[in-house]
């Protein structure tokens, strides 16, 4: 049996659930903006009371390592690390892109080849994406795309590609490829990050706590205005 605490903050939720195995035994949420950085410890604390567990009976911890909002990523990164670290427990990293991918699969009901294409805003008309097929093996690795109408047409030899995401909605509004479908309001959650986690644990695929940093895709700058 294995207890895996799951902490997903690369977007405007935070959220944490504890698995048991592959069953969800708890979990919270917020989506108060601009607050992970105080409500991630009580969250912790609410899913470990809910689960009816202590924290050091916690197997291993996992995180989403992005792609994502920096600031999220960095929360969740460095709080688990450091639960990780404290309590000599092992860390477990999610593609977030992966975790929007488990949450959409709930919401397909097509026993045909098809692609899912998760999307994540990265401001703009550019997104951060990845490819998946029906069988959710790898097609097209972790990018940034700045989309246009004629994005995707090529791909696909004719089979339905679903989109999704908070990226994905602009690109809604500018394609009308018949082989294109939308699924509105899939959001990266730690619900959803169970099975992803659980593979990797029992494949003692952890992450080296001294080197690990999130996955961002683009390096983060900012602009200067004075110049």
């Amino acid at each position: 049996m294995s207890r895996i605490l799951c902490v997903d903050t690369s977007s405007f939720i935070c959220s944490v659930s504890v698995f048991e195995n592959l069953s969800l035994i708890s979990s919270n949420s917020t989506e108060v903006e601009k607050s992970h950085s105080k409500l991630l410890i009580q969250l912790i604390d609410q899913s470990l009371k809910d689960a009816k567990i202590k924290i050091n009976e916690v197997d291993a911890f996992a995180v989403s390592m992005g792609p994502g909002s920096y600031t999220g990523l960095r929360i969740g990164v460095s709080t688990i690390k450091g639960l990780c670290y404290s309590l000599e427990k092992p860390l477990i990293s999610i593609n977030t892109l992966e975790i929007l991918s488990k949450s959409a699969l709930n919401h397909i009901n097509n026993y045909n080849d098809f692609f899912i294409c998760p999307m994540i805003d990265a401001r703009r008309m550019e997104v951060f994406i990845k490819m998946l097929d029906n069988d959710f093996n790898e097609v097209e690795k972790d990018k940034a795309l700045i989309l246009d109408d004629k994005s995707f047409n090529d791909f696909g030899g004719g089979k339905l590609i679903y989109f999704f995401g908070d990226g994905s909605n602009k690109f809604q509004k500018i394609t009308n490829n018949k082989n294109f479908h939308f699924i509105d309001n899939i959001i990266s959650s730690s619900k959803h990050m169970g099975e992803l986690a659980n593979i990797k644990y029992e494949n003692n695929q952890f992450e080296n706590l001294t080197t690990f940093e999130p996955f961002y895709i683009k390096d983060f700058f900012i602009v200067n205005k004075n110049k």
